[in-house]
């Protein structure tokens, strides 16, 4: 016998797939506060308080016992214990959606948390207490869906990120960092005079309505459409000298935005990758990024990257997705070569490849990366 409860909406109890039908909302709301602090002690003074308030009548302590009975019969198989002072519910905080959010988020799934959401957290639960924690979960919740887009901008889901973020942006128009990813978003959709346009009327409602300009992070994206020139990048290591013969090998850079060369130490793998660089730098006219990946952590070189880019630094995201997603965001409509050297593995690799196929990118390793030829359809050179 499993019990699902879910409170994420409208609060509801589930035996086996089956609805449980657990009382009027009041034995609904003690049972609910039960749950927000499962397996644990929760005093009989704390729940008269969340259940009927600061000034609960005299027949409410009466009428807790009564409830607790009716819980514990409809809840058959599920202990409601008395402890000194108070009650504890005890069960899997994975059957509560509430803690399996908050255990999903802390995980940084954020996609998963955000699907248990099904309305208004406690939909039908009255009281200052129940309305103190559905305003706490709205910002969970909001974060959660901030945190859930930067991954999908990451991924390269502009196009079918814009109409979702343009009615979310309606909502809660000043949000900048909400904001933010809508113009990422219209940038990797190939609507950049979209992007400026909704800039602008943001900035005179930002000034109208709050006295403010737009914080750094909006500034440096804006300044990403309209400054275009100083966000070139030269990073190539100088071309080597020498280099002769590999003509097979050099044609089979030509094919696909991804490459992979790969071989033992000491077959040329850098050296290749480079002479063709060099050969080909005139064809990616908005810059060169060049790292030497042996033993870097990929989010360092995603923000030096983004920094190379042309953003201040109070313009970089703190959370690494945010980061991914500003760094692909700057590259959505740019053509540019990126060489990524000395790749330990395809995790290495994966957050540091632009969301679109005007980049070329080259990656070198001693591994064979199949990761990166299943997953991102890379051509793959073996030295």
């Amino acid at each position: 016998m499993s019990y699902e409860f879910n409170v994420l909406g409208t609060a509801e109890v589930r035996r086996d797939g089956v609805p449980v039908e657990v009382g009027h909302a009041r034995q609904l709301s003690v049972l609910a506060v039960l749950l927000v602090d499962v397996n644990q002690v929760v005093s009989v003074d704390k729940l008269l308080a969340r259940v009927w308030g600061e000034a609960p009548p005299r027949q409410a302590k009466s009428a807790l016992y009564s409830y607790m009975s009716r819980l514990r019969t409809a809840l058959d198989g599920l202990p409601i214990v008395r402890r000194s002072g108070g009650y504890v519910l005890e069960a899997d905080p994975e059957s509560i959606d509430l803690h399996r959010f908050r255990s999903l988020t802390a995980r940084g799934e954020h996609g998963e948390a955000v699907a248990l959401v099904r309305g208004v957290p406690f939909e039908g639960l009255h009281g200052e207490w129940f309305d103190s924690l559905r305003e706490t979960l709205a910002g969970e919740i909001t974060a959660a869906e901030l945190d859930h887009t930067d991954s999908r901008l990451a991924a390269g889901e502009h196009r079918a990120l814009v109409a979702e973020l343009t009615a979310r942006t309606n909502e809660r128009p000043l949000d900048e960092r909400l904001a933010g990813q809508l113009m990422r978003a219209l940038i990797g959709a190939d609507r950049r005079p979209d992007a400026l346009a909704y800039y602008s009327r943001l900035k005179h409602r930002l000034a109208d309505e709050l006295g403010l300009d737009p914080g750094p992070a909006l500034r440096d994206l804006h300044a990403s459409l309209t400054q275009r020139p100083q966000w070139s990048a030269h990073q190539l290591s100088p071309a080597p000298q020498g280099f002769t013969g590999r003509e097979a090998e050099l044609a089979a850079l030509e094919d696909g935005p991804i490459v992979t060369i790969t071989g033992p130490a000491g077959t040329g793998k850098t050296w290749l990758a480079l002479h063709w660089a060099h050969a080909h730098a005139a064809d990616y006219p908005d810059g060169q990024l060049f790292v030497d990946l042996n033993g870097s952590d990929p989010a360092d070189v995603v923000r030096a990257f983004i920094t190379a880019l042309g953003t201040a630094p109070d313009g970089i995201p703190p959370e690494p997705h945010a980061q991914t997603a500003l760094y692909r965001t700057l590259l959505a409509d740019r053509r540019m070569l990126i060489v990524l050297d000395n790749a330990a593995d395809t995790a290495q690799v994966v957050p540091l490849l632009p969301g679109t196929p005007r980049c070329r990118v080259i990656v070198t390793s001693r591994e064979r990366l199949p990761g990166l030829v299943t997953a991102h359809g890379a051509r793959p050179v073996v030295l």
